[in-house]
């Protein structure tokens, strides 16, 4: 008995009295299964759009006509018409939706549903003779476009703006890299994880900064259940245990979590997210633990049984797409992408918990500066200023789009919506002019997009893209209809696959040798060296806050302040991405520069926030208070002491300390965890106590050691009252007069490798000193001060693995997202310095122009001999031969 395959169509006027029974249902044959195939995700107003019927009694008049049952004539009408509607060989309307892709392993891991199928890129791949070239994908989504390039033994280069996207895509490769053996013990963990989900939660606490961030980002909005919010907290410090040792795990089980946030929220898909309505609560809101197991089962499954692993490079170039001007180095054949369309969805505010949940929203203002980078397609992504940036009058350029916005500007219900359509089509031309001297004669440009209505008026987003992209130099190949939609209306929309080819190779242009503001300035530095001159050269040169915590791997001061006065202009920014303990951010501040810092040290965050920032006593003296109090209420417990006992590297915590000045450090440590300084008053209180808990003079509470590696104690052990302490250096601190033009800083402690603030832009210079090759280990260095602020045994087994100093001797390729970064957030004319060593076991400069080629011209390399430098009492100071000066433009 030969296969049959059923669709029902619906019928208001059917002659039924049953609501479920008013359709007709379609029986198709095995050899009509491509038919059913194509059709079988339509809905039934998609299907009676296509045959061109909208009622049974028309239906039943035309079959009576044609003399053929209703049956025949239907099917008869579907296989004559697709052919307008897809007249490319393999592809379906459910290639082009996500519908395909809910089941689909790895895309199925997060439903993002404003994605394609890889069966749809993989067609037009084939139908458009793509081959032995790279793809570029402006717009990269979940990534659909890479992995089915890779099907097909291609490389991609991708731009994704938003940071969940960026995620989810480098967590795939990753996996999809591992071999058989890795695959096989990642699924064995998941299943570990789904095994003892329920009860290894109780294990671990509430994570208090994504808790506090809650709190800053959605104000008083209540997205979860108060008992699935804690849930998501103690998860969300549960990962960062898991990550300690496995880091892969650790994203995996983040992107399980992701999947889940909606479903166990308050809130819900519906187009855009909104709040669910009164009946959708009735129902009952699941817990994680409800979702959670069974998403982790999904994920194992994928991990072991998808057949698949990535041959080709997938490199991620930009975040935005707006800047593909900027990149170097680029060569692609084939554009393949669908970009958002002009549909008035705010993508960033759809996926903000998840955001909020990758900690990437820390405050209320970062949604807005996420939503300023992406591309123009909904009113909220609007400034009004909008209207008059960019540089182009774009309807100049489609005179379909110049009669749009006439018609949009009569009859907008939102004065921003025109603003919204002009922004989206201006976005666009760049996007596409500024990509084409990357593009190889002949390229092909495949782009899936879909028109919109607004106040009634129609923007044919399609036409006027063609209009648009033919004014600038390529050619339309074709144009294919790949499915009808409705609006809300109830206008007809389309969504259509726009074919491209560029014309002939563009040319980038070289012109003539730039010359920089800081030309001149950088002439001097390079033939007076002036930091080793007097007064710079003297060993206390500078303010004395840069002494407020002693931490080796410092940059000297004064090549801090004559880097920043050669490079950044007056009222300039500036970044330090390895800011340590903000010795370059405080020496722009001292001069009015605005300065940003970013280190992944919490010592160095807290003293470097102190000093960029603008402390008072007052508050200095209530956060004391509250620490005094703390200790006099509190006593040690029998664990906290022991590991005093156990725990150290050249001696033991116990060894450093008389006792009860131990018990008031051990006390002021829980202390500090319980009440996290948010401020530079309690930067400050927190960083005068690091400072002091070793050295070699009488502030410090220690026996007699070191102020920056802490060498074996000696001498006598006394008693030295914490509290009085602190209050001297405190006092010492604001005693320190501050230039009435120091403008306040701002530091952020992450991994600099990771996404930067959304902050942080429009820089004019990055001036930065990356741990040298062969440097020391600054968490061993400083491990006392480390301890205090909340790392135990297994993070000094485990936390250094993430960090730069390490990874650099492995590849170089991991300062591949700082310049990516760099490059986006550096205005157009902006400058990057990197102080880097030079050794005999390396040439830091040379790896470093290598990895930075794609996005920075090398514009000068000086070497400067390290025999001016201090020993700092140590007699082995490295295998450094030189330091190096390499400005990048």
């Amino acid at each position: 008995m030969t296969k049959q395959y059923f669709k029902a169509i619906y019928f208001s006027d059917y002659p039924s009295d049953e609501a479920k029974e008013k359709s007709v249902t379609l029986a198709f044959s095995e050899p009509e299964a491509p038919y059913y195939k194509k059709i079988k995700d339509f809905s039934t107003q998609e299907i009676k759009e296509l045959i061109g019927i909208k009622t049974y009694k028309q239906l039943a008049l035309f079959a009576e006509k044609e003399e053929r049952s209703i049956n025949q004539s239907v099917k008869r009408l579907i296989k004559q018409n697709l052919s307008d509607i897809d007249e490319t060989e393999g592809m379906t309307k459910s290639d082009v939706t996500f519908v395909k892709s809910k089941n689909i392993p790895f895309q199925r891991w997060y439903p993002y549903i404003e994605g394609y199928a890889p069966d749809f890129v993989k067609s037009i791949i084939d139908n458009y003779q793509i081959e032995n070239t790279v793809i570029y994908e402006p717009f990269a989504g979940t990534g659909t476009t890479l992995i089915a390039a890779d099907n097909k033994r291609l490389s991609t280069v991708y731009s994704e703006v938003n940071p969940l996207l960026q995620f989810l895509i480098s967590t795939k490769i990753k996996v999809l890299k591992s071999n058989k053996t890795e695959r096989k013990k990642l699924n064995s963990l998941l299943l570990d994880i789904h095994k003892n989900f329920s009860s290894v939660l109780d294990n671990f606490t509430e994570d208090e900064d994504l808790k506090s961030s809650y709190l800053n980002v959605f104000s008083d909005s209540k997205y979860f259940p108060e008992e699935n919010l804690i849930e998501i907290l103690k998860l969300r410090s549960y990962i960062d245990v898991i990550k300690l040792d496995n880091e892969l795990l650790a994203d995996l089980l983040t992107v399980a979590t992701l999947s889940v946030l909606l479903p166990i929220s308050f809130l819900k898909k519906a187009g855009d997210v909104r709040f669910k309505t009164k009946k959708d609560i009735e129902k009952g809101i699941p817990t994680l633990n409800d979702l959670l197991p069974a998403k982790l089962i999904e994920i194992a499954e994928d991990v072991i049984n998808f057949d698949f692993s990535l041959k080709k490079n997938h490199e991620h170039i930009l975040s935005n797409a707006k800047n593909i001007g900027r990149i170097n180095d680029l060569k692609v054949g084939a554009i393949v992408t669908s970009p958002p369309y002009l549909n008035g969805t705010n993508y960033f505010r759809n996926t903000k918990v998840e955001l909020w949940f990758l900690r990437y929203l820390q405050t209320e203002s970062d949604l807005r500066f996420f939503r300023d980078q992406a591309l123009t397609s909904g009113i909220n992504d609007v400034k009004k200023e909008y209207a008059k940036i960019n540089g182009i009058n774009i309807s100049l350029k489609s005179e379909i789009l110049k009669s749009t916005l006439v018609e949009l500007n009569k009859n907008s219900y939102d004065s921003r919506i025109p603003i919204m359509a002009k922004s989206y089509f201006e976005e666009m031309y760049h996007v596409f002019n500024d990509v084409r001297p990357s593009l190889q004669s002949k390229s092909k440009v495949l782009i899936d997009i879909g028109d919109s209505i607004f106040g009634n008026v129609h923007i044919r987003t399609d036409e006027i893209l063609i209009e648009i992209l033919t004014g600038i130099g390529y050619s339309l190949i074709d144009n294919k209809v790949l499915r009808k939609r409705r609006s809300r209306n109830k206008e007809i929309l389309t969504q259509t696959l726009l074919i491209f080819e560029s014309a002939n190779k563009v040319a980038r242009k070289t012109g003539v040798k730039r010359k920089f503001a800081w030309n001149e300035n950088w002439d001097n530095f390079k033939k007076d060296i002036p930091h080793q001159q007097s007064p710079y050269s003297s060993r206390n040169w500078g303010h004395n806050n840069h002494s407020l915590c002693s931490y080796q791997g410092k940059l000297k001061p004064a090549i801090s302040h004559h880097l920043v006065n050669t490079f950044v202009p007056q009222n300039g920014s500036i970044l330090d991405p390895f800011s340590g303990v903000g010795t370059i951010p405080f020496e722009a501040a001292l001069t009015g520069r605005k300065s940003y810092g970013i280190d992944i040290s919490l010592p160095a965050y807290y003293i470097s926030s102190a000093k960029v920032g603008s402390p008072k006593l007052s508050v200095c003296n209530k956060y004391v208070s509250e620490l005094e109090n703390f200790i006099q209420r509190n006593s040690c417990t029998e664990t906290e002491l022991m590991e005093t006992r156990t725990f150290g590297f050249n001696k033991t915590l116990a060894e450093y300390y008389e006792e009860q000045t131990l018990k008031e450090i051990l006390l002021a440590r829980r202390f500090f965890k319980e009440n996290l300084p948010v401020n530079s008053s309690e930067m400050l209180v927190i960083s005068s106590l690091l400072h002091i808990l070793h050295g070699n003079r009488p502030y410090a509470l220690s026996r007699r050691s070191h102020p920056i590696v802490p060498y074996a104690p000696s001498g006598e052990f006394e008693y030295k009252s914490l509290i009085t302490k602190i209050n001297e250096k405190i006092n010492r601190v604001l005693k320190e007069e501050i230039p009435i033009d120091f403008k306040n800083g701002k530091i952020y402690h992450q991994d600099t490798t990771s996404i930067w603030p959304q902050e942080i832009t429009d820089l004019d210079a990055i001036i930065t000193s990356p741990p040298f090759y062969d440097s020391t280990r600054f968490y061993l260095a400083n491990w006392i001060r480390i301890w205090f602020t909340g790392w135990s045994d297994i993070d000094f087994k485990h936390q250094p693995k993430s960090f730069v100093d390490e990874k650099q001797k492995k590849d170089f390729s991991i300062y591949e997202p700082i310049f990516r970064q760099a490059k986006e957030r550096l205005k157009k004319d902006g400058v990057f310095v990197l102080h880097l060593g030079k050794s005999v076991k390396c040439d830091m400069a040379q790896e470093l122009i290598k990895v930075s080629k794609r996005w920075f011209r090398t514009v000068d390399l000086f070497d400067e001999s390290v025999a001016h430098c201090e020993s700092h009492g140590f007699k082995d100071k490295g295998t450094v031969t030189s330091h190096q000066y390499l400005v990048l433009v």
